[in-house]
């Protein structure tokens, strides 16, 4: 059987169509796996704190909690969870699907979108039926759609300038040249680097660098390295300085995403 001719599961056949919203809530524990999977409506992906790990048919989608992870009607997915963490399924109905984006991707939590979303999980909503609730659905499909999306927490480019220091930030990713070092460097200008991160990368050089060090200490989280080394080692002049890092991206310490990741069978 091909991935897209997967059966959709009993829980998704249980669940009333999305009008135009359905939400399901669920825990999990550390190192969840899922198989290979699609859903019958549009899904919307939220989890309250660290790292959802998608894999689809060509690529691997990675998430931190302040985005959620947009998941087409009928597109096979398989999922891996590493921490314990709450995690929110939100369908959506076919005809406000048509308005978000054709193909998976992330979309970030604005500030609105987080209340909105916030305020139907806080009342452990499952339906959406009551006037004010579809008004504040059709306000969150709104502001999704305004909100935009990027295709990958960490993009790569081809562009000739931004290649060699995409490259060698990734190859060492404590490196603290600054935009303007690699300006000189790719005989370049700051400004002109600056606006093709923008366009080509969808965000700054530094907000760049902070995602690719925040990978690189998940890593180093799971090989058991200490907080302090890998704040050295990542460029952060003190340990502090990397924690509000860690904890501003994932949403806890990494010290206690280093215990979630250990614990046998839940949160530490």
């Amino acid at each position: 059987m091909s991935l897209s001719e997967l059966p959709f599961s009993a829980v998704d056949r249980a669940l009333p169509p999305p009008a135009p919203l359905t939400f399901r809530y669920e825990q999990y524990q550390a190192d969840t796996e899922f198989d290979w999977h699609r859903h019958p409506w549009g899904q919307l992906n939220r989890i309250s704190l660290g790292l959802l790990e998608l894999q689809l048919p060509q690529r691997v989608l990675v998430a931190p909690a302040d985005y959620l992870v947009w998941i087409p009607a009928g597109v096979a997915h398989a999922a891996h969870i590493r921490q314990a963490l709450d995690y929110v399924s939100v369908y959506v109905a076919h005809d406000a699907a048509a308005a978000l984006p054709a193909e998976p991707c992330l979309i970030a939590q604005t500030p609105l979108i987080r209340a909105l979303l916030d305020d139907f999980c806080q009342r452990g909503l499952d339906t959406v039926s009551d006037s004010w609730d579809v008004a504040q659905a059709q306000l969150l499909l709104h502001r999704l759609q305004q909100a935009g999306s990027v295709d990958d927490y960490l993009p790569d480019s081809d562009d000739r300038l931004l290649l060699p220091i995409l490259l060698a930030m990734r190859a060492q990713p404590g490196d603290a040249t600054t935009l303007a070092e690699w300006a000189q460097r790719v005989h370049s200008t700051e400004r002109t680097l600056a606006r093709r991160f923008a366009q080509l990368l969808g965000m700054s050089f530094v907000q760049w660098r902070s995602r690719l060090r925040l990978l690189q200490a998940l890593g180093w989280l799971k090989q058991g390295r200490t907080v302090s080394d890998i704040a050295a080692e990542l460029g952060y002049a003190t340990p502090s300085a990397f924690i509000a890092m860690f904890v501003r991206q994932i949403g806890i310490t990494p010290d206690r995403y280093r215990r979630q990741l250990l614990a046998e069978g839940g949160a530490a």
